[in-house]
């Protein structure tokens, strides 16, 4: 067995000394079992293994988990000589106070202190925690303090910060950083822990042209995201390296046996839930691994979510579950099989006929996770014993009611079965043997006081030692980039859901290769957010809604005619795909899920996914077949696709994909280069078809155009930062890139007057109010009636409107109709309303804008007319020409300015998205 030698001092048995199981405590469990002091003996499998606790008084508001920076006063931090009534506890939490006492000046009595996610070394000699400690007023304080990793020596008594500098432990304070939890000991002496410190994302930040460095903020826009980093003391490397990337937290990592990292993550884009995931020490390998479709599997259909995740001997995994605030401070602890099992009720590809159940109760009692009362008490932690036996430390608090009879007296509910008044919860500490589905207890429960962790300081084998760095393809790792690869987006579940089938659309010549829906694949990133009072963004800049929040485009790559993709992409960083038709428009669903790779990484995917179905999706090691049949013999030794140029791109092996061909071929000059690179447009070169076939036109015409001068160098679409390694960008902002499209003059256009118009906005804008724009459509520059803050062009385009003419008096206004009716008892209502004009643009959905691309596509263009006059109502003014299809507006706008506005609707239609540019603090 190896030792954890940065942490080790001199061997002592100042705290190695015997502890036994068994202290003393009071309890009943379900079905009138009565656990108290007397009724069992100690446990003799026990002695020898010290335990530490932490001990709290009973919060006032239970915290949800999703808020794991909340601090809770009164924490206590205990370690029991022995584990028996007569047994001392050492208070380690004086010591805290003292420390911190000296470095913030302080006397230790003014300092609150919450402490938590207790964890021992893998020889059982160091405890390793997170703890904060606030001077009073608390409220006043807060701010100025961070939680930071503890550890205490077992041998020498003595407890001191993880990392020892103060200014690296608070570095980013002021910005949101620097909130260190959840540590956890590597087998190689590093430190795995979730932070706010987001250290490689913050460098990327200044990278990018950022205005300052700050810790993202979660998808709530609540709390700097919490994600996983890893400390090295020994500085064999970077000191902190942070290896996820989730947009909301990454919490409660542990080392599995494999080596790999377990951790729960909070998906919060569109689904919101905490589920299981893993991930390498490396950063690579990022993988759900249980939970993503478990949301409603409590009790009666309960929700509950998976947290403080750890492996037990057998390879199960031990979770708690309760909903993300529990009702009483607990849950249920459920065993998850998930060598089988990707949800409660859904077996893994591998075991696809499986109907579950995934996870089971650790327990025969009835644990609830409902709001009910759950008669079997509730579990607040757990903690497995590596002696061989199965057991676990938990923590656990009977149920109790207020007694009906005695006002204020407090009874078991086993003596009260009808009673459903619940008393405050009694947590003590217990050994619990699954075998015998006994629990024996090791600290007293006490009135108002909340056992609320408790691990064993035992020496226990060390997991495998998996390598500090992992690349598949060293090439990309040297450059910072990673590889896609995905078998065929018209795979659903592994399931051909394209609409000719996969091997029609990969022959050339055929009608469905000509109409293959999916063209493009656009990857995206999420632009991060600071905490406002860091830096405030207004709400403005988000434009019509903040559900997208801000978004760049890092490029573009063809999706080969049989779907197949393989690209590389920028590496340790939060993004998205999707997929494109010909016009460059997303079909389908938003990707909403984010995805990172390391670099040097190969992400492999077989294909998509529909989340309803509750099938697995993105376990690394479980994906279901490829619906991609891929190349074939096409006879005289050659293997390929029907109909393509098999002397250029010939399949080295039976199955291959187009992109897998592509990617062993291309480029010519080159071949060795890995995959394709995303390009800042989506272009396209027929290379596939047979020399004897009319190849396919080419899409080259979509860059941004360098003849647009009226986008100065300054404000450029691209974003590119010098000296930097930093790929480029795209980040789109309405009124520099979009307005202008409005304004730029083009070649002239004549309107059914025979009047010529060379900028859009002639046609389409009030004059000084005194035209109606034509077609309801006003694209002028002029502060919105919706939003001043927004051209009006905007608004016009994405909200609907009222129908404008000229009122009695020659002025643009609202067309409104007086109407009357009678009511019921005769009398006369007169109502006034306008007639409705429907937006011509959808944010978030280019193929969504049919109203909008159809003028230039050849389609029809323009608002319906309005309603005729009912004969109950009157109206004063004069009705403007219908403009419906009275000009044609094909080849007004260039494909490059149709492709700028559709990629700006498909990623969210954002008035700005560069939320730090100055003249949004103006």
């Amino acid at each position: 067995m190896r030792v954890n030698k940065h942490l080790q001092g001199p061997a002592t048995a100042l705290l190695l000394a015997a502890i036994s199981a068994c202290g003393g405590g009071g309890g009943s469990g379900a079905g009138g079992v009565s656990l108290v002091a007397g009724d069992q003996g100690e446990d003799p499998v026990v002695v020898e293994i010290p335990i530490a606790y932490i001990r709290r008084p009973i919060p006032q508001e239970i915290s949800d988990l999703r808020d794991p920076l909340a601090f809770n006063p009164g924490a206590e931090l205990l370690v029991r000589e022995r584990a028996s009534t007569t047994a001392d506890d050492i208070d380690i939490t004086e010591q805290l106070r003292a420390i911190a006492a000296e470095e913030l000046g302080v006397d230790s009595s003014a300092l609150m202190v919450d402490i938590k996610d207790l964890e021992s070394s893998y020889d059982g000699s160091t405890l390793i925690f997170a703890a904060r400690l606030v001077p009073e007023p608390v409220a006043a304080n807060l701010e100025l303090t961070t939680w930071n990793l503890w550890q205490f020596d077992l041998e020498t008594g003595e407890a001191s910060y993880v990392i020892p500098s103060r200014i690296k432990r608070n570095e980013g304070l002021e910005t949101g950083g620097a909130q260190d939890i959840a540590p956890h000991f590597l087998p190689d002496d590093r430190i795995v822990f979730s932070s706010t410190r987001q250290a490689t994302s913050q460098a990327r930040q200044l990278d990018e042209g950022r205005a300052l460095l700050f810790a993202a903020l979660d998808e709530d826009g609540d709390d700097p995201a919490a994600v996983l980093h890893i400390y090295d003391p020994l500085l064999r490397g970077e000191e902190f390296q942070q290896i996820s990337f989730n947009r909301s937290h990454d919490l409660d990592p542990t080392v599995m046996a494999d080596g790999e990292i377990l951790f729960s993550r909070w998906n919060n884009s569109t689904e919101d839930h905490i589920s299981l995931y893993r991930i390498r020490p490396s950063g690579a390998g990022l993988s759900p691994l249980y939970g993503a479709h478990s949301r409603s599997s409590g009790t009666d259909g309960a929700n509950i979510v998976f947290s403080r995740p750890r492996q037990l001997d057998d390879g199960r995994i031990a979770a708690l579950t309760h909903d993300y605030a529990p009702v009483s401070l607990g849950g249920e602890i459920v065993l998850i099989n998930t060598a089988d099992y990707s949800d409660y009720e859904q077996g893994l590809w591998q075991n696809a006929g499986a109907s579950g159940p995934g996870h089971a109760p650790l327990t025969d009692t009835e644990v609830r996770s409902d709001n009910l009362l759950s008669r079997g008490g509730q579990y607040g932690s757990m903690y497995p014993l590596r002696d061989g036996t199965g057991r676990l430390l938990v923590t656990w608090s009977e149920c109790r009611v207020i007694d009906e009879e005695s006002a204020g007296d407090l009874a078991p509910c086993t003596l009260q079965p009808d009673n459903e008044d619940a008393a405050p919860p009694l947590y003590g500490a217990w050994v619990y043997d699954p075998s015998e589905n006994t629990q024996r207890p090791v600290v007293l429960a006490e009135e108002d006081v909340w056992i609320s962790e408790i691990i064993a300081a035992e020496n226990r084998n060390f997991p495998q030692v998996l390598p500090r760095a992992e690349a598949e393809i060293p090439e990309l790792a040297s450059v910072g980039m990673g590889q896609l690869r995905i078998d065929s987006v018209y795979a659903v579940d592994g399931v051909d859901e394209s609409p000719a089938g996969i091997a029609n659309h990969a022959r050339p010549g055929s009608a469905a290769f000509t109409e293959r829906p999916a063209r493009f694949l656009r990857i995206i990133q999420p632009v991060p957010l600071p905490d406002p009072d860091v830096y405030e963004i207004p709400r403005y800049a988000f434009g019509v809604s903040t559900g997208f929040g801000f978004r760049e485009i890092l490029g573009y790559v063809p999706i080969e005619p049989d779907g197949s993709v393989r690209v590389n992409v920028p590496a340790d960083r939060t993004f998205a795909f999707e997929a494109l038709d010909v016009r460059g428009r997303r079909v389908g669903p938003r990707h909403d899920y984010w995805l990172q790779i390391s670099a040097g990484e190969v992400l492999q995917c077989t294909g998509c996914h529909a989340h309803d179905t509750g099938l697995p999706h993105g376990v690394r090691d479980s994906q279901p077949d490829s619906a991609n049949p891929g190349a074939r013999s096409l006879g005289s030794g050659v293997t390929g696709f029907p109909a393509t140029n098999t002397d250029l791109l010939f399949a080295t092996e039976p199955g291959a994909t187009m992109a897998s061909t592509w990617d062993f071929h291309m480029p010519e000059d080159n071949p060795i280069a890995p995959a394709r690179d995303i390009q800042l447009a989506p272009a396209y070169t027929d290379a596939w078809s047979s020399p004897q076939l009319t190849p396919e036109s080419a899409i080259n015409d979509r860059e941004y155009d360098p003849a647009w001068l009226d986008i100065p160098p300054e404000l450029a679409i691209i974003a590119r930062t010098p000296g930097s390694d930093q790929a480029a960008r795209a980040v789109i902002n309405y009124p520099d890139h979009i307005q202008p499209i409005w304004e730029r003059m083009r070649a002239p256009i004549a309107d059914p007057e025979g009047n010529l118009h060379e900028t859009c906005i002639s046609c389409h804008s009030t004059a000084g109010d005194t035209l109606v724009p034509a077609a309801q459509l006003d694209l002028s520059s002029l502060p919105s009636d919706v939003d001043p803050d927004h051209y009006r062009s905007y608004r016009e385009l994405l909200n609907g409107d009222n129908e404008q003419w000229l009122d009695g008096t020659g002025v643009v206004a609202d067309r409104l109709r007086e109407c009357t009716t009678l009511d019921d008892d005769g009398n006369t209502l007169v109502t006034t309303t306008g007639i409705a004009v429907a937006a011509v643009a959808r944010a978030g959905a280019a193929n969504g804008s049919d109203p909008f691309f159809a003028c230039f596509e050849g389609g029809s263009c323009g608002p319906d007319d309005a309603p005729p006059l009912p004969d109950n109502c009157i109206e004063d003014g004069e009705p403007v020409p219908a403009t419906r299809n009275t000009i044609n507006h094909t080849g007004t706008l260039s494909e490059a300015e149709l492709n700028l506005i559709s990629e700006w609707l498909d990623i969210g239609a954002q008035y700005f998205n560069n939320p730090f540019d100055a003249r949004l603090q103006d």
